[in-house]
């Protein structure tokens, strides 16, 4: 039986303005201005009580009250040195030296250690929420030795470089993703994968239980679930009262924050990169999206993904969709991220939020009916091939819009061809080889063989000699002679 919640009780997406105003007034930078006027003001007191000058060559006679005679001070030992002969000072610096010297290859294999996680870093450069922590992940302790980029300029150009680059990051929050525009260029485009876990949110202003079907499609028609929710002030004015979520809308921020970033140095006339140029794959686990319970996503999740963001990764995995007609739409939408012939990975939920505390469920092996891998728009090469076969030029096209025609232009580059797999059994028929996760939360891949035409996975035992053929006109439209996707995927 499908879910079919009350409509008075239905909840219609909108962002919090208590959130909003919160995430702004505690932005890493405004934070961090707050803490250096506070130390500041502290300084200047120590100074006045002291009687000492701001400039540092001259110290005020504590006995004088008027603070108006001054004698130099006497020079530092740092003085001393700088008045020393090259080689006297080289002298100096080996007797100071309290370390043995390491080879240049040794130290920078400790500095990786030291700075490679084990486990994915959660909300870099932003104050994480224990409420989107699982319980390992709140009692995990520092796994990387951050004070080696303390140490010395050196350490801290390559140290930084080996943190960006050789880690995993989840976020959390868009707001802390939207943070690493703070980071040097060079640093952004080291980033490779990220995860973003968009957990839902409901506001309610009055005190009533929210009971939604079980996240998960295995659970969606069996069990069911208390959604946390979170309390609002009633407002005595015209703004929308009642059950409220941030759902579609976060994801919308997160897929926002991704875009290109404001950078004043950068050259008029070019197109700015975007927040990390180096991204190649993507994963977004979606929690407590019940199956049959949100509103529509909107058009501003189309815009993000099919027009600012689109064609622009390799891999994209996306777990905890509900399976009903807008987590199918939002699916679609999100696909068009990928580039052609790039790996779409769809599953079910990985997370799960009940009893206070972030769940995590068990991993799904690949073989599970909700492990849905295939290749985007593989189909495309094809189309290319066919049309070079054509000796008269194809007709133009119709006046009319083609929804599928949004992504996937003319000019875009396809996912770069994976190498070192086996040869194809088939002789005919067009395949394409990618390596696949063999559950959604493992890092081991197998390789998988995909038809170029359906972009599904084709088996080695469902070889065919009888089948081995391939006929690519039936990707040509009637109606305007241009090949198109059977999956409308394109």
């Amino acid at each position: 039986m499908d879910w079919e919640p009350d409509d008075a009780m239905a909840p219609f997406e909108q962002r919090d303005q208590e959130e909003q105003a919160e995430a702004w007034y505690n932005h890493p930078v405004r934070t961090q201005n707050r803490q250096l006027a506070d130390e500041n003001m502290r300084l200047k007191k120590l100074l006045r009580e002291n009687g000492i000058s701001w400039n540092s060559l001259l110290t005020l006679d504590s006995k004088d009250p008027t603070h108006t005679r001054g004698t130099w001070a006497s020079r530092t030992k740092r003085n001393r040195r700088r008045s020393l002969k090259g080689a006297e000072l080289v002298s100096l610096c080996q007797e100071d030296r309290r370390l043995p010297t390491l080879p240049v290859e040794i130290q920078l294999y400790i500095l990786e250690y030291a700075m490679t996680s084990k486990y994915p870093i959660i909300d870099p450069l932003y104050k994480s929420s224990r409420d989107s922590m699982t319980p390992a992940e709140k009692t995990r302790s520092n796994q990387i030795a951050i004070g080696f980029l303390a140490t010395c300029k050196a350490y801290l150009v390559e140290g930084s470089r080996i943190l960006w680059s050789n880690n995993k990051f989840v976020f959390t929050n868009h707001h802390a993703l939207r943070s690493f525009s703070n980071l040097n260029f060079d640093l952004r485009k080291g980033v490779k994968h990220i995860t973003v876990r968009i957990i839902a949110r409901y506001y309610d202003d009055e005190e009533r239980q929210h009971v939604a079907p079980y996240p998960s499609s295995e659970y969606a028609h069996e069990k069911t679930i208390n959604l946390r929710v979170i309390p609002r002030v009633k407002d005595e004015n015209l703004a929308r009262r009642g059950f409220r979520s941030y759902s579609w809308d976060q994801a919308v921020d997160f897929l926002d924050a991704l875009r290109p970033p404001f950078e004043p140095n950068h050259p008029k006339g070019q197109s700015r990169p975007r927040l990390l140029p180096g991204l190649e794959s993507l994963r977004m686990d979606f929690v407590n999206f019940p199956e049959n319970y949100l509103s529509s996503p909107g058009g501003p999740l189309h815009n993000m993904a099919s027009h600012d963001l689109g064609c622009t990764l390799n891999e994209l995995q996306l777990t905890g969709l509900p399976a009903c007609t807008w987590g199918q739409e939002v699916a679609t939408q999100l696909s068009r991220m990928v580039k052609d012939d790039g790996l779409y990975l769809k599953s079910d939920s990985t997370f799960v939020y009940s009893g206070n505390r972030l769940r995590s469920m068990s991993g799904k092996s690949r073989w599970d009916s909700s492990w849905y891998p295939k290749v985007v728009r593989a189909w495309k090469v094809l189309a290319d091939e066919y049309a070079c076969t054509k000796t008269s030029p194809s007709p133009p096209q119709t006046s009319r819009v083609h929804w599928h025609d949004h992504a996937g232009q003319s000019g875009m580059p396809a996912a770069p061809k994976e190498e070192g797999h086996r040869e194809s059994l088939w002789k005919k028929r067009r395949t394409i080889f990618k390596q696949v996760p063999i559950r959604q939360d493992s890092d081991d891949r197998i390789w998988c063989e995909f038809d170029r035409l359906s972009g599904q996975i084709i088996e080695p035992g469902d070889y065919d000699p009888d089948a081995d053929e391939y006929d690519v006109e039936d990707l040509v439209c009637l109606h305007c002679g241009i090949m198109h996707s059977p999956f409308g995927d394109d």
